[in-house]
């Protein structure tokens, strides 16, 4: 093994301390130290996304790391882009002329709804991206990038109601209307597209609309999960689906849950979707939560002191939506009484929104978080299902009833669909282990999921 690989396999061991697995998988496994010479550091990375969001979110910590292992204070990292894996790549030594080339979305042309059925507000420029969302937010943007050249066809996205789903295809399909004008771009939501099957299969036209759709060159459907059940549209959809990946058609779709987990939902269509990728947003954490709002505020022209910032932050910790809620109601008594908001007044007015956001601790709130957080429908806690996410998710729920509520193992086991005490203390032992071991993953997890317990409760 050569010194630089050496090195490379000791930063990635050391970095991957301060990440949770999916962030590492994401950020940070793709890179390559190619050459260090004195103080400079040359790591190359797969996209200039990686760049952009490295040195967003992990400059620090990667200098620091490399001070480490190399024994010199401040070093310069240097980044190169790897032409196989960046499809937009250009020059790999002109780093600063390629981010001029790319920058998002021009607001010279604006997607009209009559003509896309797009939301022409929900762009990447005005998306934040964190923890939560970053896979869903990298992939979104690698296929807007490469609409006919990408690996993720389809690409589906799901996840809790509010947080940021249709915002991010609906960015993808703005960003292909400005960018490459001459593309057919279709958006829709699974009911409008239910309700076209069923006008064209009673006009026996059916074949007459799959030959139109085949005309776009991305297609966006939005909250699969209601085309369940409904068995003569799911065996349609199913053949435009073929037909549209054959003719090299782009399906974006997005869901409240992974198709695993749809009941009803064709199997042949979950097979589909499989092809490509599968990607989940999750609540944003305090930081991307603080970042939101104070966008939400710049949009509206509504200046934020630190101080609101944070205790929104703090305080509510459910969706996009519900951040925009209370930026929107601050703007409201703003407005209306042109009175500047100090930290106390922020705090009455939102008194009432806040209050309702919080609850008193017990079994079934605990259940409520971890199922959000997962993403899964929390009635598959408590029944048999055992697929790994779902027991994942089942046994840390599981722990913390145990650590954070004083109920016995066998109450706890009733509510989980009448297990038996020991299975509760089996799945609570295994977390704890895994704590014990400092598992970066689970300790993150938990962490994670006990900040919204605290946050959530009185």
């Amino acid at each position: 093994m050569s010194e630089l690989n050496k090195i490379e396999l000791q930063f990635k061991d050391k970095i991957k301390a301060y990440l949770n697995q999916n962030s590492f998988n994401t950020w940070v496994k793709p890179l390559k130290i190619v050459q260090i010479e004195n103080d400079k550091v040359s790591i190359q990375v797969p996209s200039k996304i990686h760049i952009d969001y490295i040195k967003g979110q992990y400059k620090s910590v990667f200098e620091k790391t490399l001070s480490e292992i190399l024994a010199r204070e401040n070093p310069v990292i240097k980044f190169l882009i790897d032409a196989d894996t960046d499809f937009s790549f250009e020059h790999k030594s002109d780093i600063d002329t390629q981010t001029k080339k790319t920058k998002i979305l021009p607001k010279t042309r604006v997607a009209p709804y009559k003509e896309t059925s797009l939301n022409p507000k929900y762009t990447f420029e005005n998306f934040v991206s964190g923890n939560g969302n970053e896979t869903a937010y990298v992939s979104s943007l690698q296929v807007a990038k490469n609409i006919k050249n990408t690996q993720y066809n389809p690409l589906l996205i799901f996840g809790g109601v509010g947080l940021g789903k249709t915002h991010l295809v609906s960015a993808i399909g703005n960003y292909v209307f400005n960018n490459e004008p001459d593309r057919n771009i279709l958006y829709l939501s699974s009911d409008i597209l239910v309700q076209q099957l069923v006008t064209h299969i009673h006009k026996n036209t059916i074949d007459d609309y799959k030959t139109y759709l085949c005309t776009k060159d991305l297609i966006i459907i939005d909250d699969i999960q209601f085309l369940a059940k409904k068995e003569k549209s799911m065996q349609e959809l199913f053949h435009i689906f073929n037909h549209i990946y054959n003719s090299g058609g782009q399906i974006v779709m997005t869901s409240d849950f992974h198709p695993n987990e749809i009941h009803d939902l064709d199997d042949r269509l979950k097979s589909r979707f499989k092809m490509g990728l599968i990607t989940d947003v999750r609540p944003p954490d305090l930081e991307t939560r603080a970042a939101i709002i104070r966008l939400k505020a710049e949009e509206i022209n509504f200046n934020l002191e630190d101080d609101i910032v944070m205790f929104i932050a703090n305080n509510i910790n459910t969706n996009v939506r519900d951040l925009e809620g209370a930026v929107k109601k601050l703007y409201f008594y703003y407005s209306h009484f042109n009175k500047e908001i100090g930290i106390n007044k922020a705090k009455e007015i939102l008194k009432e929104l806040i209050t309702s956001k919080k609850s008193t601790l017990n079994i079934d709130k605990i259940q409520d978080i971890v199922s959000e957080f997962f993403s899964i429908p929390k009635d598959l806690l408590m029944k048999k299902t055992r697929t790994k996410e779902i027991a994942d998710a089942r046994a840390v729920a599981m722990y913390l009833c145990t650590t954070q509520l004083k109920a016995t193992t066998t109450s706890i086991g009733v509510h989980f669909g009448g297990r038996e005490h020991s299975t509760v203390s089996h799945a609570a032992n295994k977390i704890q282990k895994k704590l014990n071991n400092k598992d970066p993953e689970v300790t993150k997890m938990i962490e994670e999921i006990l900040n919204v317990i605290n946050l959530s409760t009185c």
